[in-house]
């Protein structure tokens, strides 16, 4: 193999090297968001889900002590349902959060080696070159 021919591989790895290093600049700053997301999603949660207990507790409350009639019982189960439900929705998008988490680890994790493969690669073409140049001829 030549020397230019070498310089031509080099620079093709090198272009690869630096795209895989965007790759990973752009993987590591959706996983940063995706983790802001997920702290946004776990306060909204806690807060869901101190409204649900203060509303339960409110409409307990309210019906505490009285004779209670069917319609109005009907009409507490669906409140109680309804906020129940609001929980449910934001324990499900949570989930879902951290399920693109987990996977967003994993492209982290391999554009992480992607990069650093073809960093290898460049390294020891670099290597290779000084070595032809320092060879006598």
């Amino acid at each position: 193999m030549s020397l230019s021919e070498l310089e031509t591989l080099r620079r093709l790895r090198r272009h690869r090297a630096d795209r895989a290093e965007r790759t990973l600049r752009e993987a590591k700053r959706h996983q940063q968001t995706l983790l802001r997301h997920i702290a946004q999603a776990e306060d909204t949660l806690v807060h869901t889900r101190q409204q649900q207990a203060l509303q339960s507790a409110q409409l307990l409350s309210e019906h505490q002590g009285h004779v209670v009639s069917r319609d109005a019982l009907k009409s507490w189960a669906a409140k109680e349902q309804s906020l129940s439900a609001e929980t449910r929705r934001e324990e499900g998008h949570l989930h879902t959060l951290h399920e693109q988490k987990a996977a967003q680890v994993i492209e982290v994790q391999q554009a992480q080696q992607q990069a650093s493969q073809y960093l290898r690669q460049v390294e020891k073409l670099q290597e290779l070159s000084t070595l032809l140049t320092q060879e006598p001829t």
